[in-house]
């Protein structure tokens, strides 16, 4: 079996709970709009144009309230978003137990730098990290295969010691693609089994 020497946890949705599925529920539903039509906005081009900082935080509003057609204040709809951005505490525990254990905590995240911001003064989340990869400041987003390359660039070890966390199954598949072991988040009592299963020093008994 491969040591596991590093874990790359995605943030939404694994870290934290995932504030943009909050975000397009609240939106659709308190300005009766289609859910698909608010769910492009968030991951389709105008998303990625934003994660991928080819367009700044008020051009992304500003495009964004365009096409669903509304006139919210723009500090209104960012905070619905980014107020979906909890920590999810069995994850947290999990990261805790595995950085007391010596292991190499790093996290690769579509992402964008108001909600960074906003998390990291809320939660403080960055301290458990020895460092990662953000779409917005390095300018691709998953799944391109550049932005999970950059991932292993800042771990210590080599892919094949390396596991990729992420809620979302289809962006796991470059991962594997570059030799790393994959997990699909569903709950942390599941990722935590899984990371045993491939010979993680991390058990119940060792709960913090």
């Amino acid at each position: 079996m491969k040591e596991i020497k590093t874990i790359i946890f995605d943030l939404g949705g694994v870290y934290f709970t995932d504030g943009t599925k909050r975000a397009i529920d609240i939106i659709s539903q308190k300005w009766n709009l289609d859910s698909t039509l608010v769910s492009d906005v968030f991951k389709g081009k105008i998303g990625t144009a934003y994660r991928e900082n080819q367009i700044t935080h008020e051009e992304f509003w500003k495009q964004a309230k365009e096409t669903l057609g509304i006139e919210a204040p723009m500090e209104e709809l960012a905070k619905i978003w980014l107020d979906g951005y909890v920590p999810i505490e069995g994850t947290v525990n999990i990261i805790k137990e595995l950085k007391a254990n010596g292991y190499e905590i790093l996290y690769l995240s579509d992402n964008v730098q108001e909600r960074i911001d906003y998390i990291e003064e809320k939660y403080h989340f960055l301290q458990y990290f020895k460092s990662g990869v953000f779409s917005h400041i390095v300018g691709v987003r998953k799944p391109n295969p550049k932005i999970y390359q950059l991932a292993l660039e800042e771990s210590s070890n080599p892919s094949e010691n390396c596991v990729y966390i992420d809620d979302k199954p289809n962006l796991l598949e470059e991962a594997k693609k570059l030799g790393m072991e994959t997990i699909a988040f569903v709950n942390p009592d599941e990722t935590r089994k899984k990371l045993i299963e491939l010979g993680v020093n991390l058990s119940e008994t060792e709960k913090r």
